[in-house]
């Protein structure tokens, strides 16, 4: 499958299509427990307020999954409905509010301990998201080499 095609992927339920969509999903899945584990280590955070990811217990995971289940259905039908440069579109939309997030939540938390009052919080924030870009960007070369692929295996 070529990245210019604009043929419609998920079409067929085989082993392929299942392994695509399982990387997808524990992808995605594994980045929204990380970032629900990091805001609730900080309170004053965008999801630090938000009360199942705040509140005690393992509600914030099975929300994390609950998502991740979500955005999986989502790429089937953005996938059979539009092709692979939507699906990849989608994806990158997608890591783009997990980079701003993480960039804040460690800004504000892991860089903010390490550098202390050395540096300005913008450009503490700015250090943060340059390094999250790259994260994501490596991430969604990850999702495209995974949406692409053909067969597999190696």
């Amino acid at each position: 499958m070529d990245y210019g095609e604009s043929t419609p992927i998920f079409h067929f339920a085989d082993n392929l299509d299942r392994a695509k969509l399982l990387t997808v999903f524990v992808v995605h899945g594994v980045a929204l427990v990380l970032l629900f584990l990091m805001s609730r280590f900080q309170p004053e955070s965008t999801l630090g307020r938000v009360r199942l990811i705040a509140n005690k217990g393992i509600l914030w995971i099975v929300l994390a999954v609950l998502l991740a289940a979500l955005i999986a259905i989502a790429n089937i039908l953005v996938g059979r409905s539009s092709g692979v440069t939507t699906v990849l579109m989608f994806n990158a939309g997608v890591v783009t509010l997990y980079v701003i997030e993480f960039a804040i939540l460690l800004s504000r938390g892991f860089f903010k301990r390490l550098l202390g009052d050395e540096l300005p919080s913008e450009i503490l924030l700015f250090v943060c998201f340059v390094l999250m870009v790259n994260a994501g960007y490596f991430t969604l070369m990850f999702l495209k080499d995974i949406i692409l692929s053909t067969r597999i295996g190696i």
